[in-house]
């Protein structure tokens, strides 16, 4: 009863928020163009060539940083509900998928480097390599369901969070040159490509994770 009495709590709340969400969204003002003007004329400064990364990632870094907590709360939030969940194996192991996995994951992996450097000049970053890793991880999961089973939870948690810290440590560091994840022009490059590439294998791990702990559990 009580289970039943927080879910319909949660549900209620859930439902509360998005339609705060969509009330702030249709009362939004009309897009203005100097703000795309503004971005446009400082991308030279952002340390890469597109515009959305470099808002993303230095322009408003700020932002992107509490996106990635609200990921790592989501995870929390699973775990805090039910830490029994559990996914359930699409098939037993053989030789044909075994295979499969063999020869897709590579690819996946491949494609996910891809998405990551490539969106610092074209569409793309680290939040697409993490969609595209999570798939590939749970493909294996699903197909291998005792593949890395006897990795410990420790080490796990250190991966959740490692890129929500690893980007509050470059913010860290930044304040002693200027603002808070505000990049100097030389520094830029490098630091932006280290955060996504530390938020790729990080949100990979999460999102795997929502899926594994939490479609759901064993009969």
């Amino acid at each position: 009863m009580k289970r039943k009495l927080l879910y319909a709590l949660l549900y209620s709340g859930a439902l509360l928020l998005f339609m705060l969400l969509c009330s702030t969204l249709l009362s939004l003002e009309a897009f203005d163009p100097l703000i795309d003007q503004q971005v446009t004329h400082h991308l030279s400064e952002s340390g890469v060539s597109h515009p959305v990364t470099a808002v993303l990632l230095n322009f408003r870094a700020l932002d992107t940083l509490l996106e990635v907590g609200v990921v790592l709360l989501a995870l929390i939030a699973i775990y805090t509900l039910d830490p029994h969940f559990r996914y359930r194996p699409i098939s037993s192991e053989n030789t044909i998928t075994n295979t499969f996995v063999a020869l897709l994951f590579p690819l996946i992996l491949l494609c996910s480097f891809y998405l990551l450097y490539s969106g610092s000049y074209q569409s793309g970053g680290a939040f697409a390599a993490a969609a595209l890793l999570a798939g590939g991880i749970i493909i294996v999961r699903l197909v291998k369901p005792g593949y890395l089973s006897d990795l410990q939870e420790l080490s796990l948690r250190f991966v959740y969070v490692s890129g929500l810290l690893f980007f509050v440590g470059v913010g860290a560091g930044t304040l002693f040159s200027g603002a808070f994840l505000q990049y100097r022009n030389a520094m830029a490059t490098f630091l932006i490509v280290s955060i996504e590439t530390v938020l790729t294998f990080s949100l990979g791990v999460i999102l795997a994770t929502y899926f594994i702990n939490a479609v759901q559990r064993f009969k």
